[in-house]
């Protein structure tokens, strides 16, 4: 028997018995639209996980740190080395570190990072933030966000790029005033501004000895990030004020800072960007095993899918239910079929059809009947995703459902293979049949 004869003779057979194919087809459309949710719904508060870590910051960096918490340097000891290699020396969080970070198999920029809070002065008014400074060419490696105009690039120097949530205010104003008056308006972007260490500038109380720093702002970001309430700038340009500052605390106070001059060439923090999210934790682990302490936002996105493992087990365990009681009504149907149809089985057979003929038959039907249902039912999830997702938009929820390609195609051909699965025992079944017995039934 060809394969088109063999699959339009399925065909008919379950047109002839249309209100049995329908309901069949219909348990399998529950099945498969109920597993195809639930799933979604698991996916989607991954992806809502995602979504919210990713306003803190890109999922693909890795925030490193030395070992004892600040710029200094550890001494590793045996038993949390990852190697020989590693044993009595000293971890230090500087250039060289830097350097070997850029090495690591998948780690596509690294960027040592300071920070420093300053104050920022635009005309007669001015602002309070945390300045951070990184190496410009890798900003948007980083993952931070530009709400208008550009982030830093390598050619910039005497360039920085503004958080939308820093408040300008006028600093003759007294703190109730302030808090009273809605912060004014000001367009940045272009803008050359002064920034210093002096926290009396704009008043009468300023310092004229501290002569601000003048930077062009290229861009802001928006004001509800991570970062909303910081100013970006080159690495080298922070470590000049840094370094004005303290010279100035020196003259000033008699202060040499507290810092120890043996420190000046280590950070505070690294960040090492990785070129695939599914690389970070490998490559975190690398550099927690060469000494350092990493963490990224990868830790708790694991931590919140863990979380509702559980849960996501649960839905999936329901839809599961729904497709395995369909499976059970394919069964009823072919087993029914084979009853209605033993005089015709025993006829194919005297007539020179083989016994794989006949069990192919039963199989394509059972497999129809699959696949029409995955087919529907895929379009019913859709739908239903779609509405899951409108109502969950309607309450302010962020918890959606998700529904990728590949679990479209996948929950089509599970049910296929459900739909032979439940058709194979009544296949060999209408294969044993005896074809003189079969053509004497009524």
């Amino acid at each position: 028997m060809s394969t088109r004869d063999l699959l339009n003779m399925a065909l008919r057979n379950l047109l002839k018995r249309k209100l049995r194919t329908f309901l069949t087809v219909l348990g399998v459309v529950i099945g498969t639209a109920s597993i195809v949710v639930m799933v979604s719904i698991g996916i989607g508060m991954n992806e809502s996980f995602a979504r919210q870590l990713e306003d803190w910051g890109s999922l693909q960096v890795i925030d490193v740190y030395s070992p004892n918490g600040g710029g200094g340097h550890y001494m590793m000891e045996e038993e949390g080395s990852s190697g020989p290699q590693n044993k009595g020396k000293q971890v230090k969080l500087d250039g060289a570190a830097v350097d070997s970070f850029r090495q690591i198999a998948g780690v596509e920029a690294v960027s040592p990072i300071k920070s420093l809070y300053l104050m920022i002065g635009s005309g007669k008014l001015v602002a309070d933030a945390n300045f951070i400074g990184l190496d410009p060419a890798t900003m948007e490696a980083m993952g931070y966000k530009i709400e208008d105009g550009r982030a830093l690039s390598g050619e910039d120097v005497k360039a920085i790029v503004v958080g939308g949530g820093v408040e300008f205010y006028d600093p003759k104003l007294n703190w109730e005033m302030r808090m009273n008056s809605e912060p004014p308006e000001i367009e940045l972007i272009g803008e050359k501004i002064d920034v210093t260490f002096d926290w009396g500038y704009g008043t009468r109380h300023a310092d004229k000895s501290v002569k601000p720093f003048k930077f062009e702002v290229v861009g802001t970001m928006p004001a509800d990030g991570n970062n909303g309430w910081s100013v970006i700038m080159p690495l080298k340009e922070v470590e000049k004020i840094e370094k004005a500052q303290k010279e100035w605390e020196k003259k000033s106070h008699g202060s040499s800072g507290g810092n120890n001059q043996k420190r000046s060439k280590e950070y505070e923090q690294v960040m090492v960007k990785v070129d695939d999210i599914k690389n970070v934790q490998v490559v975190q682990q690398q550099i927690k095993d060469m000494g350092y302490r990493a963490s990224s936002l990868t830790d708790q996105l694991e931590a919140m899918k863990e979380t509702t493992k559980m849960l996501r087990m649960v839905l999936g365990a329901i839809g599961a239910i729904s497709l395995v009681v369909a499976a059970i009504g394919i069964t009823n149907t072919m087993v029914m079929a084979i009853y209605e149809r033993t005089r015709e089985i025993g006829i194919m057979k005297v007539i020179g059809a083989s016994l794989r003929d006949i069990k192919l038959l039963f199989l394509t039907e059972a497999a129809f009947i699959g696949f029409a249902g995955g087919i529907v039912g895929v379009g019913v999830s859709f739908v239903t995703s779609k509405l899951v997702n409108f109502v969950a938009m309607q309450h302010g929820s962020d918890m959606t459902s998700s529904i990728p390609l590949w679990l479209y195609l996948g929950s089509i051909a599970f049910a296929t293979v459900i739909g032979v699965l439940s058709g194979y025992l009544p296949a060999k079944r209408a294969m044993k049949l005896s074809a003189l017995t079969a053509i004497k039934t009524e």
